[in-house]
């Protein structure tokens, strides 16, 4: 084997080693960032006695509120009011959780008329 051909396969070696690392960061970056917490993911359909009713990819999810449950609108603190019909949220629930009580509800940009329901996701 020659000199050339054994450089060649130390740098496809080398990269082999440096996409396995990226990929396992990007791996570990997953599992971090979901911080033990199950997302529902859509958008408000009703609010009603402390539950909020979710449009997702897969129906329907209610998801109970608290006193302890943190609303957000761009960061800022928001309250129960601001959970109308047609706004979008991203709700954390402790993973596992079988009552669903929500430990986070994060508000968005209200979603378009036009907007079809299989466009949300869970």
């Amino acid at each position: 084997m020659s000199h050339h051909n054994i450089i060649t396969i130390n740098r496809t070696r080398q990269g082999l080693y440096l996409f396995i690392v990226v990929f396992l960061l990007a791996a570990v970056q997953q599992l971090i960032a979901h911080g033990g917490f199950d997302h529902v993911i859509g958008t408000v359909v009703k609010v009603e006695n402390n539950v909020v009713t979710v449009n997702t990819s897969k129906g329907n999810v209610d998801v109970r509120l608290n006193e302890k449950t943190e609303i957000t609108k761009d960061n800022q603190r928001a309250d129960t009011a601001d959970l109308k019909p047609g706004t979008r949220v991203v709700i954390d629930i402790p993973e596992g959780s079988k009552d669903k009580i929500a430990h986070s509800v994060k508000l968005g940009v209200s979603a378009p008329a036009a907007a079809h329901p299989h466009d949300d996701h869970q």
